[in-house]
């Protein structure tokens, strides 16, 4: 049970520092003047960590609620199955083999599509209008 606990303890600082990442990322993106690959490598790597942050969140709220998500008995449980129904979550591509039962799943899980879908917009205009006033200068 203690090993477990320091576990979630960890789960916890992981999503903590993926955030902390992430912010550092979307601050080098937006302060940069022109679009480079560098750019481009950082917006694709906020999309990835952001999914791995969700799944530091999921696991944590099924530690502290159980039964929060209909996981399938399989080969794969645990953190590497969240880490799965993130990524299924943020692309918004929704199998629906594991699915959110309670209310604060199911709000997590809408921040998260709404999250990624609105990152995707938000950074693709924004790449797309530097480059295209830099190109127009």
């Amino acid at each position: 049970m203690r090993k477990l606990k320091r576990f979630v303890v960890g789960e916890l600082f992981g999503a903590l520092f993926f955030g902390f990442v992430i912010s550092l990322l979307i601050k080098y993106i937006f302060n940069e003047k022109e679009v480079t690959k560098e750019v481009i490598y950082a917006a694709v790597v906020v999309y990835l960590l952001m999914a791995i942050m969700w799944s530091f969140t999921y696991f944590i709220l099924e530690y502290f609620y159980p039964g929060s998500f209909s996981i399938p008995e399989g080969p794969s449980r645990g953190v590497y199955r969240f880490l799965y129904f993130s990524f299924v979550t943020i692309t918004t591509l929704g199998y629906g083999d594991v699915t959110p039962l309670t209310q604060k799943a199911s709000s997590l899980v809408i921040l998260e599509a709404v999250t990624g879908q609105m990152y995707l917009v938000i950074v693709v205009a924004w790449l797309v209008g530097m480059h295209v006033s830099r190109r127009s200068r």
